[in-house]
């Protein structure tokens, strides 16, 4: 039996939701078109610190390292 997957976005979806979040665009969800909760909420967050955006509605995730590319 296998495990069940977190709920996180398909790879384009991701890219598109980071790129987003780095440009300073207002966030949606890609699946959903609901809310993104962003975690730190500073903007632009610390150098090298972890980023999870993730949906209020659908539950759905993505999460990057800040400063990196």
């Amino acid at each position: 039996m296998r495990k069940p997957r977190p709920n996180t976005y398909n790879p384009a979806q991701a890219l598109h939701l980071i790129a987003s979040d780095r440009s300073g665009s207002p966030l949606s969800c890609p699946s959903c078109s609901g809310p993104i909760e962003r975690d730190p909420t500073r903007m632009p967050p610390p150098p090298k610190s972890h980023v999870t955006l993730k949906c209020t509605r659908c539950g759905r995730f993505a999460r990057y390292i800040a400063g990196a590319a």
